[in-house]
């Protein structure tokens, strides 16, 4: 299990509405950041758990995570596949959401050895160690508010274009904040509490609340157009 420290837990926010939400994992938390309803920025905030962004949120009509909705039960996702189609250059930042067996083992070499009988391939440390949030996000995804995106798919339809530039290099990280600024999401130099996240992880989560709206008003896109269940029905697709 992930260690948990004595960090003050998120507080609901009560000053305006901000229906938008998007959320991305941040060293072993959650990075929220929130718009209001004409999509300009509302807030930010860090959360221990999903369950306690989520519960930050209760009124959020729309809510996008960067995190793994629906597991295969072997091979590969048709929605990890198009995406990393879509992304070109950057296809290396989608991750193969791994089968649920594989995120069940207790160890990575067991989770490896599963990933070879699955899918023919291995599993990298650091899919693997990803799997607390998926894991985490499992029951919680049963919230039909709550869908899965990706960040640099979301960048890809901001920008018309993919952004080939890494996110955390100075150059990224000022051409995703000038596209979110010219989508009217205008992120204050001084975030409190959630300043502390890393830079590239509040950049993936405002892009997520921006595709969030995108949702919210039927102007997303998804792949695949077809999405294939897992094994509890919840459609595997990823939104942008």
């Amino acid at each position: 299990a992930r260690p948990r420290y004595n960090r003050p837990m998120a507080s609901r926010p009560e000053d305006d509405e901000a229906p938008f939400v998007g959320i991305d994992g941040t060293r072993g938390r959650w990075i929220v950041v929130a718009l209001r309803p004409d999509g300009t920025f509302a807030r930010a905030l860090l959360a221990n758990s999903l369950r306690e962004a989520l519960a930050a949120h209760r009124d959020a009509t729309t809510i996008a995570v960067d995190v793994p909705i629906g597991l295969p039960e072997r091979g590969q996702r048709a929605a990890d596949l198009e995406a990393k189609m879509l992304l070109g250059p950057r296809r290396s930042t989608i991750f193969y959401a791994p089968p649920r067996p594989v995120l069940a083992a207790p160890t990575y070499a067991e989770a490896r050895q599963r990933a070879r009988e699955l899918t023919g391939k291995g599993i990298s440390a650091q899919s693997y160690a990803l799997r607390h949030n998926v894991i985490e996000a499992e029951p919680l995804a049963l919230d039909e508010r709550v869908h899965e995106v990706h960040p640099e798919l979301g960048f890809r339809s901001l920008a018309g274009r993919v952004v080939a530039s890494s996110k955390r290099s100075w150059n990224g990280a000022m051409e995703r904040l000038e596209l979110l600024r010219g989508a009217g999401i205008d992120l204050p130099a001084d975030l409190a509490a959630a300043g502390a996240a890393p830079v590239d992880d509040v950049l993936d989560a405002a892009i997520c609340a921006w595709v969030a709206r995108r949702i919210d008003a039927g102007e997303a896109e998804c792949v695949p157009h077809e999405p294939e269940r897992d094994a509890t029905g919840r459609p595997m697709r990823i939104w942008f």
